[in-house]
């Protein structure tokens, strides 16, 4: 295990996007990070790359990781080239480069630093480093973007830089790499080099992404829903199997948690109305204290939030009639809501002039 992530709160403001994020990275380890747009994808990737701090919980990485980011924005870039950037951001490379380039002016007879600068020139062998300017350039040829490796980074469009990100990604021989939306603005040509990285690349790789070609090929999903984590063992056709499995698991105890409260505040009533009637202070406390246990369980109830239920298209057609059935009848109350809601917003409009935030 490479990595150990615990995020236990994260809000913004008194809204809480996060409570319960936990799971784990292994060496050399694929993981595919799914959800729907805002729950909080992007934050997570921040707080892992550690451009975010302001949160409850712990990222522990093991001694000697080297973990590297794509970039989400580029701030100060100057005139520094696509080259420069891409080269700055490979670890070691920009130390290795200053030793191999000072120290034969400066070392004379200091076997210390003659054996720093060995050091260096085996170890800029090992990682290739005395050819990574023509294997980067090649690369962006690669990537569809021929004659930029001298032009200044601020000088491209924000798809072009998000490609010029997964290449500096691919070059960089971190223990682990995290990456977000690597295909947006890619063409075929582009995304098939991207995928073959993927399956071949010896490092941990964390990928943030709606691309099922890239989920197909990642060693496990964990997917960010309600504020948690949830991890599902393989690449996202096994994960759309398990989803269905566990989401009719969670229907079902949701209806469970329904039941029970409509249960609940019929003997609230009863107990109430048992109270009012009797006359023997014994009997009174009784249906008192029967009252306030079940109004306290019922409030518990009341103030868990309903999960949120998907499942594909092609998994609800492999779904038994009552799981069906159960999924068709919580997909219908979302709908009505969506359009109670928008209906809502639509006459306040009407009615003020205005749309509400």
């Amino acid at each position: 295990m490479i990595a150990d992530i615990t995020i236990s709160e994260k809000s913004f403001g008194p809204k809480t996007l996060m409570h319960g994020i936990k799971f784990s990275i292994d060496d050399g380890e694929k993981i595919g990070v799914i959800g729907r747009n805002g729950v909080g994808k992007s934050t997570l990737f921040g707080i892992l790359a550690g451009t975010d701090k302001d949160f409850t919980g712990d990222i522990i990485y093991k001694r000697g990781t080297v973990v590297v980011a794509t970039a989400q924005e580029h701030h100060d870039l100057g005139e520094q080239t696509v080259l420069q950037y891409i080269l700055s951001g490979l670890p070691e490379y920009s130390e290795l480069r200053h030793i191999i380039e000072t120290y034969p002016l400066t070392m004379g007879d200091d076997m210390d630093k003659i054996n720093q600068y060995t050091d260096a020139v085996q170890r800029c062998d090992d990682k290739g480093f005395f050819k990574i300017e023509e294997h980067v350039t090649r690369e962006l040829d690669n990537f569809q973007l021929p004659d930029v490796a001298h032009r200044p980074l601020a000088s491209l469009s924000g798809g072009q830089k998000r490609l010029v990100e997964v290449v500096k990604i691919m070059h960089s021989n971190a223990h682990l790499a995290l990456v977000d939306e690597p295909t947006n603005h890619m063409d075929y040509i582009a995304k098939a080099q991207f995928i073959d990285w993927l399956r071949d690349a010896r490092e941990a790789v964390l990928v943030i992404t709606h691309d099922r070609d890239v989920l197909k090929e990642v060693d496990r999903i964990v997917e960010l829903k309600d504020g948690e984590s949830v991890s599902y063992k393989g690449n996202y056709d096994a994960y759309l199997k398990q989803n269905a499995v566990s989401t009719g698991t969670q229907m079902n105890d949701f209806e469970m948690i329904e039941k029970r409260i409509a249960n609940l505040k019929v003997k609230v009533l009863d107990y109430q109305r048992l109270k009012e009637k009797s006359r023997n202070p014994g009997t009174i406390q009784k249906f008192k204290r029967l009252e306030e246990v079940s109004r306290k369980e019922l409030a518990e109830l009341q103030a868990k939030e309903k999960p949120t239920f998907w499942i594909d298209k092609e998994s609800v057609a492999g779904l038994n009639y009552k799981v069906a059935a159960q999924y068709d009848k919580f997909k219908a109350k979302n709908i009505r809501n969506h359009q109670r809601n928008k209906y809502c917003r639509q006459w306040l409009k009407r009615t003020f002039g205005t749309r509400p935030t």
